[in-house]
């Protein structure tokens, strides 16, 4: 790689919350700028507080022509605006999910290939050097033919009943909650580390709290159209999107597994666990102490630290401090998104693609159908 990626890149953001912040940062982590932002409101774009304020995204399209555009907007926007972003000739950044359906991302994918652009997704999480370095330990057979793998994410970001967000909101969020803001990042870490393909699912959902009060707090979106009004400028909302997913899988390699999606879980703000056992061994990682991993072969249990030394020698520059000094969150998403923009340079990059959402989507299609038919849903091979 030769000077810092996002330099001399035309960069803007679609959305103004808390993710868009964190897009801004790596963005200028990376030797960009920020030229404009689009907001669903004018002062909404202004609070990200970079580069011109925008409300209307053709507008900004044909002012600001950018070099690449961050897609940060809630999941119904994603297609449009990657499309019409093609359509101006940028590269395309796009928070996950990648769609709300397995055909919707397929439209996008096949308009960046038009397009002869980039177009990325944030899988922030495979951005870990640990799970590099998993990776190619499987790959290698140190844990030999794997027999389970199985997982969780838990969150507590709707434990609270009184909490309002917009992926409560008909049809802002798609056919699912917890599937597509959580688990298409498991999805992704389990095939990424494992090399293999999810083939059949079956999906058992769970709603605990069946009525949510928006109150147009921060977060909130738009004022829902339908539900009950309240006398405080409030609306009651029936929730219908699940908030626990419950699924069985089997992988393309016969391992077969679990995982529990959740959002009420008091104390978990954000707790990702990979595990795995094989017929020489197995490993355990956990999100909130990314750096380690479990590694459980030859009958023992020991605690790896990454270590770059280790790292295949593509990916040995995502392991950016010295072994034993910690590397977090923001260091995993900039190693992603630098390697997109590499890509987006010419260069050779290894960086979540467009297929990699179409995948995840693939699979929370499946898990819904599999809810709704009560049995083991096939994914397609072909995604």
């Amino acid at each position: 790689m030769t000077g810092r990626p996002a330099e001399g890149l035309k960069s803007v953001i679609l959305g103004s919350g808390g993710i868009a912040r964190i897009h801004a940062i790596l963005i200028e982590q990376l030797g960009g700028r920020v030229a404009a932002v689009c907001g669903r409101t004018l002062a909404g774009a202004a609070s990200l507080g970079r580069g011109n304020s925008y409300d209307d995204l053709g507008a900004m399209l044909r002012a600001e022509r950018p070099d690449v555009v961050h897609v940060c907007t809630p999941n119904h926007l994603h297609a449009e605006q990657t499309i019409a972003a093609f359509a101006a000739g940028a590269h395309v950044l796009c928070e996950k999910p990648l769609a709300t359906s397995r055909d919707e991302a397929l439209r996008m994918m096949e308009a960046a290939a038009r397009a002869g652009r980039i177009g990325a997704v944030a899988y922030c999480y495979r951005g870990y050097p640990a799970i590099q370095e998993l990776r190619a330990a499987v790959a290698e057979g140190r844990f030999g033919r794997l027999r389970r793998v199985a997982g969780e994410y838990l969150s507590q970001d709707a434990f609270d009943p009184g909490r309002y967000f917009w992926h409560f909101t008909r049809g802002l969020s798609g056919p699912a909650y917890v599937l597509l803001d959580y688990a298409v990042h498991w999805f992704d870490l389990l095939e990424h580390v494992t090399g293999q393909r999810i083939v059949e699912i079956q999906a058992q959902f769970s709603t605990h709290e069946t009525r949510r009060v928006w109150r147009g707090q921060a977060g909130a979106g738009p004022r829902p159209g339908y539900g009950k009004p309240l006398e405080n400028g409030g609306v009651e909302v029936e929730m219908e999107l699940e908030e626990q997913a419950d699924l069985l899988f089997r992988l393309s390699g016969g391992a077969a597994g679990s995982a529990s999606i959740f959002a009420l879980s008091s104390g978990n703000p954000n707790r990702i666990v990979l595990s795995a056992d094989g017929s020489l061994g197995g490993f355990d990682w956990c999100q909130e102490t990314a750096d380690v991993f479990v590694d459980r072969t030859g009958g023992a249990k020991t605690l790896r630290h990454r270590d770059p030394a280790r790292l295949p020698a593509e990916l040995a520059h995502w392991a950016t401090t010295p072994p034993g000094h910690p590397e977090g969150y923001l260091d995993a998403f900039r190693n992603i998104v630098g390697a997109a923009y590499r890509a987006m340079r010419g260069e050779t990059a290894f960086y979540p693609s467009f297929a990699d959402g179409v995948r995840g989507n693939a699979l929370v299609d499946a898990a819904i159908e599999s809810w709704r038919s009560r049995r083991f849903t096939a994914v397609p091979a072909d995604l």
